[in-house]
């Protein structure tokens, strides 16, 4: 029995168990050294555990970045708010729509391992041809798409006035990649909570100018939804 499986009482906990040792070990490896200069070896030496082992779990590194970009993928969609969470907030107005759905998708995305991996996609996206692919489409078409929804639907109930959605999309979610590059490779040595907090109050600020420059002033708006 291998010394990473001793501490187990099944084959299948000893699968889990090892199999998050791999990942999680090589999120921290990856985000720090890049995904070329890092060594099956060296997995298995953080993980704590041979390096055959790894083979067991994964069939090659390539495999184990897939993995992280599916969970990655996989929790950044389960961050968004529900359809009917969406409407609840709207129906409040813009200002509360805005503070409070950022507040509640950053909530759900606060762990350092988030950080870690949005660190490695940003360092990654340079260099590997998947990664880059999934920063486009699931990073910045699909968010922008969903934005520009969002902002056609205030237009269409007189929330804000009548200005270019997608422009509007651009000026909301570009704010959001600023303040993920800006921890990811900028400030990545500081605590990520701490900088999550101050996220979220430079993302309200920056809302709140957005919203200031094309809200219908002077008029409540009929909010059916």
């Amino acid at each position: 029995m291998n010394q990473e499986d001793a501490a187990s009482n099944s084959h299948d906990e000893i699968k889990i168990s090892t199999k998050e040792k791999i990942f999680n070990a090589s999120v921290d490896l990856f985000s720090l050294k890049g995904f070329s200069d890092v060594p099956v070896r060296e997995i298995a030496k953080q993980a704590g555990i041979r390096e055959g082992s790894i083979y067991n779990h994964y069939k090659n590194k390539d495999a184990i970045l897939d993995a992280i970009i599916d969970y990655f993928k996989k929790e950044l969609g389960q961050a968004n708010l529900p359809d009917e969470e969406t409407v609840s907030l709207m129906k409040e107005g813009p200002e509360v729509f805005f503070t409070r759905g950022a507040q509640i998708f950053l909530a759900r995305i606060n762990t350092p391992q988030f950080g870690k991996i949005w660190r490695l996609v940003l360092m990654e996206s340079y260099r590997n041809d998947k990664v880059r692919e999934f920063f486009k489409k699931d990073v910045l078409e699909e968010p922008l798409a969903g934005w520009e929804e969002v902002f056609k639907l205030m237009i269409e109930k007189k929330m804000i006035k009548s200005v270019n959605p997608r422009t509007l999309a651009y000026e909301y979610w570009s704010f959001v990649i600023f303040l993920i590059f800006d921890y990811s490779i900028l400030n990545y040595e500081e605590d990520f909570e701490s900088y999550l907090e101050r996220g979220i109050d430079k993302m309200n600020h920056h809302t709140q100018l957005l919203l200031e420059a094309v809200k219908i002033k002077d008029k409540q708006s009929t909010l059916k939804f």
